[in-house]
């Protein structure tokens, strides 16, 4: 696991580097934002990433004007099939938490294959750092990289 991914932070750590509350990232937890590692004993704990996703949340309220269900739906419209390498076009056409929004991937239930075997924490969806800026770009980069890869099996 690369060191950033490494949860080691507990949860008034994390506030403290973003100048929240605990309670407002019970919140974002609770709302589906943002999933959390827990030790054996219930405590949450918090990577450089999950800090890093955490910020790019509050930048979306405080920057963009957005509220917690504007966000969700924003992440509800990330193409995952996109990032995801696992899923193949059959998968996504198939999966009824694509056809759904209102809730990120990672925070629904029900979901198919080849999510439903997977822990969303280290799923490449929710691992993608993003906010209401760059949304495009991911798309745009996995399809020109979609693109080259049929290319050079072409060649």
């Amino acid at each position: 696991m690369p060191r950033e991914s490494e949860p080691i932070f507990p949860i008034g750590v994390a506030a403290k580097l973003l100048d929240i509350s605990d309670h407002t990232i019970r919140v974002y937890e609770r709302e589906g934002l943002v999933l959390t590692s827990r030790t054996p004993s219930g405590h949450r704990r918090f990577s450089q990433d999950d800090v890093a996703r955490l910020r790019s949340i509050r930048r979306m309220i405080t920057d963009y004007g957005l509220n917690l269900e504007g966000i969700k739906r924003l992440c509800s419209m990330i193409p995952c099939y996109k990032i995801n390498p696992d899923c193949l076009v059959n998968d996504y056409e198939q999966c009824e938490v694509f056809k759904r929004t209102g809730n990120p991937c990672w925070a629904q239930e029900h979901k198919s294959e080849p999510c439903r075997s997977r822990d969303c924490y280290y799923c490449p969806v929710y691992r993608t750092h993003f906010d209401c800026t760059n949304i495009k770009d991911l798309v745009y980069k996995k399809e020109q990289r979609l693109k080259a890869d049929s290319n050079s099996v072409r060649n």
